[in-house]
């Protein structure tokens, strides 16, 4: 399986399709196999890149705690690796803060950005979740800090139509190779709670569309906003009736929408 040696760390990713770069970037506690939707959708007329940050998956090196710093650095250095010089870059959730310091700290590698459920800083509200989770994490393990988040990325909705999607959500963790350690879910957790509130994001001029969910408990909708306002000519869409994961819940939607406007910006 292909890995990146960068800078003592050894990063594991995956290239599908061809065409411009897509670099995908997940969020807290998720690996590359999170965009699975997504990677099937833009391979089509895409070059795609995902991979497994820090403290997760397959990529291997010192542990953490960690910072979006750091994780932006990395994602930068793969490309290198992979000789891309400039990227669309995709993040969601904690990846939306990891694209927000590639826009700032790597503007040159950045073809257009797409920030889908970001949060703007970590405020009060968003200090004491995560410090719960990684609670929750240490007293109970990894299988009932997943079914945790769960209830706060996924919409009722979603719970009552689809009971399944749980079952096999657990079936997964339970069967995943490489399962995140409570260990390292809490080194990743702290780039979350020391993520500032990024002003330099005024200055980034590559195009970019940010999306929430108008229910987003995880990260409410005024963190998009926030946003939105600071980066000049962006483009916000609020998902009707949806929570954290637009990019599960109505993956046809979300892949349309993200097509629609990389393609706009090849």
């Amino acid at each position: 399986m292909p890995h990146a040696e960068l800078d003592g760390r050894r990063v594991f990713y995956e290239e599908h399709g061809s065409g411009d770069p897509v670099l995908l970037v997940n969020g807290l506690g998720a690996d590359h196999t999170a965009w699975a939707l997504q990677t099937e959708s833009l391979r089509e007329s895409f070059r795609v890149v995902v991979f497994d940050n820090p403290g997760v998956g397959q990529t291997e090196g010192p542990r953490g705690p960690y910072t979006t710093a750091l994780f932006a650095d990395v994602a930068v250095a793969l490309l290198t690796h992979l000789q891309i010089e400039r990227a669309h870059v995709v993040g969601a959730s904690m990846g939306g803060l990891i694209a927000q310091q590639i826009g700032v700290r790597h503007p040159a590698a950045v073809r257009s950005l797409a920030i889908h459920c970001p949060w703007w800083e970590a405020d009060p509200y968003t200090v004491a979740l995560i410090r719960s989770w990684q609670a929750i994490g240490r007293a109970t393990g990894m299988l009932e800090l997943s079914r945790q988040i769960w209830l706060w990325v996924f919409t009722p909705r979603y719970y009552a139509e689809h009971p399944e999607a749980f079952v096999e959500l657990e079936r997964q963790s339970a069967d995943n190779p490489h399962p995140q350690t409570v260990e390292a879910f809490c080194d990743q957790a702290e780039a979350v709670l020391g993520h500032t509130a990024l002003e330099e994001v005024s200055g980034i001029d590559a195009p970019t569309l940010i999306t929430v969910g108008d229910r987003d408990i995880f990260t409410p909708p005024a963190h998009a906003r926030a946003l939105h306002e600071r980066i000049h000519g962006s483009v916000l869409h609020v998902w009707p009736e949806m929570g954290h994961a637009p990019f599960w819940e109505i993956p046809d939607e979300f892949n349309r929408l993200n097509r629609e406007f990389l393609e706009a910006h090849r």
